[in-house]
C-alpha cells in the first residue's frame, strides 16, 4: 500500500508526507466540524466531530485518519446514521508518540468526486491528548477558574481530533464549543459567530445551563494551524482590527507592550501584500506555552517571554503576522518543508525589523540566530539530515526535528536569493509566489521551478546567469547538512564590540573592563551576542568573572528572559553555584520548550540531582510535549544514587 501511495504521489508531482497514516492521496477532507463539551476541572472533553471528505480515487472502501489515545465511541454516517465498522491499527514504535490508525470500512465502494460526511464520536483527556495544555485554577492568576490551551504543531493534532494530520491537506473549520463555568471564555481558530442559529450533533442535558461559542474559518488550513483557549481571559483593542488577549490581570499591560501591532501590521502589507483573514488577535498565554508563539490564524498564541517592558521582545509577534502570507496561505507541504513555513517568516520578520531598528540590529539577529542554529546541528550531528533543510522524519517524529536550523539557513537562502536578483525586484518576485501559490501546500521543487521560471520571465538579459548560480547551489543548500554552503555577510561594529567586551571581561579574571558599563546600554540581542561569546569559551570563565559580572550587572533574576536565559546557559556550564536558585525559578516559571531542554541536559550533566527534582517539582506545569522531550533528555544521565 505504501508503495501505491508513493507512486501515485509521484504522479501527481507531489512529495509524499511520511508522518500521516492516514489515505489522504485516495481521499481528501474538506471540512472539520467539531461540538466539545468542556469540563476543565476535571480535564476532560465529550467530543464529536464532523467531516466531509472528497474520493480522489477509482475505488475506496475505506477511510484511515490519524488518531492517538483518543477513546472512539462510534463511527456513523451523518446522512442516515448508519454506525460504520472501524478499528484501531497499532502503528510503529509507540515510543515516538506518532499515533495509531482509525480505520473506518465504509458502506460501500465510493468512486471519484463523490463527497462522503462521517461523525465520529469520542472522548479525550489530559492524560492523552498531547496537544492540550490544562492548568488547575491554582495555576492561573485569580487562582479561581481552570485553564485550556492547545499546541497541535506539530503532529498533534491527532490526539485531540480524529483526522488526516498533515500540512497537505487543507480543511474548512467550525467548531462549537460548549463549558460549564460561565467565567470561562473561550476562543478558536477563527471568527466568533453570535445569534446564530444551528443543529447540535449532540443532545446535550441541561442546555439552558451551558454557555456556548461558535467558530467559523472560511479559508482552508491544515490540522496543525487550529488552536484554541479557554478560561478567565479578556480582549482589548490595540487598534485598526488588532487585538490583545490574556487573563484580566494582564490585559492593560500586555496591551501597552503590544500597542504597535497595527504598525507591525501595516508595514508587513507595505512590504508583502494585503492582509487577508479578517481581525489580528494574539494571545498572550500562561508561562507554560512551550513555544515563542504559534501563528494559527486569527489567533496568534506567544509566550509571557516576548513581554520585556520596552517592546524589544516583539519581534517574536512580528514573525507571527508573517505567517498569515507564510505557513496559513501558502503552506509547506510536509514537515520536511517546515522551512517553506519558517525561513520566509523569518525573511519578512527581519525585513520589517529593519524599518523600525535599523540593519546593524536584524544583523545581530542573524548573528544569534545562526549560532543558535549551528548549536542545534552540534546536538543533531553535523552530518544528520536534521542539520538540514529537508530533515528525514520517516519513521520519527517530526517535533524532534524541531531546532532554529529550517528558520536560520532557510534565510540565509533568501538573503542569498535576494542577493542574486536584487532587492525590489525580490520583493515582486515573493509578492508573486504569494499570489500564484495562494491557500496551497506546496514543496521545495515547486518553488524550485517557479522560482527559475520567475527570473527567466523577468530579469532578462541577467536571467541565464543567476538561474545558473542558483542551480548551482540548490540542492547543497536545502539537502546537505550542516552550515550554509554560502556565508551570508552579516558583521556589524555591534558583533565586535560586545564580543571585545566579553573577552575583556574573561582577561581581567575578575576585575571589571574599563567599559563594563556599556552592557547597560546594549539591546537585548547585542546582550546575547556578549553572553554567547562567554558560553562559547566557557572554560576561560573563571569564578571570580561570575561573581563580579553578576554583581555588577545582576543577571540573575534578570527582567528579560531571553538575556537571563542565557545567562543561566554559561552559569550551568561554569558550575557557577551562586546562581542556581537563579536556574531553579527560570524553569519552575518559563515553559518554553526551547529554553528547557538545553537547560535540563546541562542540568542532567552537571547537576544531575537538581535536574530531576526540578522536574519532578514542575512536570504538571510544562506542556505535555515538553514533558516528553525533557524525559528523552534525562534519559541520557540516570538519576545518580545520593547517599547521604
Amino acid at each position: 500500500m505504501i508503495y501505491l501511495l508513493l507512486c501515485m504521489a509521484l504522479a501527481f508531482g507531489a512529495e509524499i508526507d511520511v508522518n500521516t497514516f492516514s489515505n489522504y492521496i485516495e481521499v481528501s477532507q474538506e471540512q472539520v466540524h467539531i461540538e466539545w463539551l468542556l469540563d476543565l476541572d476535571e480535564q476532560y472533553i465529550n467530543a464529536t466531530s464532523q467531516s466531509i471528505f472528497r474520493v480522489t480515487t477509482n475505488k475506496l472502501k475505506k477511510i484511515d485518519l490519524d488518531i492517538y489515545q483518543l477513546s472512539i465511541i462510534a463511527v456513523y454516517l451523518s446522512s442516515s446514521g448508519n454506525v460504520l465498522q472501524h478499528e484501531i491499527i497499532k502503528k510503529g514504535d509507540q515510543s515516538l508518540l506518532q499515533g495509531d490508525v482509525l480505520s473506518i470500512q465504509l458502506d460501500r465502494v465510493y468512486t471519484r468526486g463523490e463527497y462522503i460526511k462521517l461523525n465520529i464520536k469520542y472522548n479525550l483527556d489530559s492524560k492523552g491528548a498531547r496537544a492540550l495544555g490544562f492548568l488547575t485554577k491554582e495555576q492561573t492568576y485569580s487562582k479561581s477558574v481552570p485553564y485550556l490551551f492547545s499546541q497541535c504543531e506539530d503532529n498533534n493534532c491527532r490526539s485531540i481530533i480524529p483526522l488526516q494530520d498533515t500540512p497537505s491537506i487543507k480543511v474548512f473549520f467550525t467548531a462549537t464549543v460548549l463549558v460549564k463555568d460561565p467565567r470561562i471564555n473561550v476562543f478558536m481558530t477563527g471568527n466568533k459567530l453570535y445569534n446564530t442559529k444551528f443543529k447540535l450533533l449532540n443532545n446535550y442535558e441541561n442546555l439552558q445551563a451551558l454557555t456556548l461559542y461558535q467558530f467559523e474559518l472560511d479559508i482552508k488550513i491544515p490540522a496543525y494551524l487550529i488552536g484554541i483557549i479557554a478560561g478567565e481571559v479578556v480582549e482589548k483593542s490595540t487598534g485598526n482590527g488588532t487585538y490583545v488577549i490574556a487573563e484580566p490581570h494582564f490585559i492593560d499591560e500586555y496591551a501597552q507592550e503590544l500597542s504597535d501591532l497595527p504598525v507591525y501590521m501595516k508595514k508587513m502589507q507595505e512590504y508583502i501584500g494585503p492582509y487577508i483573514w479578517g481581525d489580528y488577535k494574539i494571545v498572550i498565554l500562561p508561562a507554560s506555552f512551550p513555544f515563542g508563539g504559534m501563528e494559527h490564524p486569527l489567533l496568534t498564541f506567544a509566550s509571557p517571554t516576548i513581554i520585556v517592558g520596552d517592546k524589544s521582545g516583539v519581534g517574536t509577534a512580528i514573525h507571527e503576522i508573517a505567517h498569515s502570507w507564510v505557513g496559513n496561505t501558502v503552506t509547506g507541504r510536509n514537515w520536511a518543508n517546515f522551512w517553506i513555513n519558517e525561513g520566509f517568516c523569518v525573511f519578512l520578520e527581519r525585513k520589517i525589523l529593519s524599518r523600525l531598528n535599523g540593519l546593524d540590529s536584524v544583523k545581530l539577529d542573524a548573528i544569534n540566530g545562526n549560532s543558535s542554529a549551528y548549536t542545534s546541528m552540534l546536538t543533531f550531528g553535523l552530518d544528520n539530515s536534521f542539520s538540514s533543510m529537508h530533515p528525514n522524519t520517516t519513521n520519527r517524529n517530526p517535533d524532534e526535528a524541531t531546532s532554529r536550523v529550517p528558520y536560520e539557513k532557510g534565510y540565509q537562502l533568501l538573503t542569498y536569493l535576494e542577493s542574486l536578483i536584487k532587492e525590489d525586484p525580490f520583493q515582486q518576485f515573493l509578492r508573486d509566489y504569494i499570489e500564484n501559490f495562494k491557500f496551497q501546500s506546496i514543496d521545495e521543487d515547486q518553488l524550485y521551478q517557479f522560482l527559475l521560471s520567475w527570473v527567466r520571465k523577468n530579469k532578462q538579459e541577467e536571467a541565464q546567469k543567476i538561474v545558473e548560480e542558483i542551480q548551482k547551489v540548490w540542492k547543497k543548500w536545502v539537502y546537505t547538512p550542516g552550515l550554509a554552503p554560502i556565508t551570508i555577510d552579516v558583521s556589524t561594529p555591534l558583533f565586535t564590540d560586545a564580543n571585545n567586551l566579553a573577552k575583556a571581561w574573561i582577561d581581567g579574571k575578575g576585575q571589571a573592563p574599563q567599559k563594563a558599563n556599556d552592557f547597560q546600554q546594549y539591546k537585548p540581542n547585542q546582550k546575547s551576542v556578549f553572553l554567547q561569546y562567554l558560553i562559547d569559551n566557557y572554560k576561560d570563565v573563571e569564578a571570580a568573572v561570575m561573581t563580579k559580572m553578576d554583581e555588577q550587572y545582576k543577571l540573575t533574576f534578570y527582567k528579560d528572559q531571553k538575556t537571563v536565559y542565557k545567562w543561566y546557559r554559561l552559569v550551568l556550564l561554569v558550575k557557577y553555584d551562586q546562581a542556581l536558585e537563579g536556574v531553579h525559578d527560570f524553569v519552575s516559571k518559563v515553559g518554553v520548550s526551547s529554553y528547557l531542554k538545553v537547560l535540563y541536559d546541562l542540568l542532567g550533566q552537571n547537576y544531575n540531582k537538581q535536574a530531576y527534582d526540578w522536574f519532578d517539582e514542575n512536570k504538571s506545569f510544562y506542556h505535555p510535549v515538553v514533558v516528553q522531550a525533557i524525559e528523552k533528555i534525562l534519559q541520557k544521565y540516570p538519576k545518580k544514587l545520593i547517599i547521604e
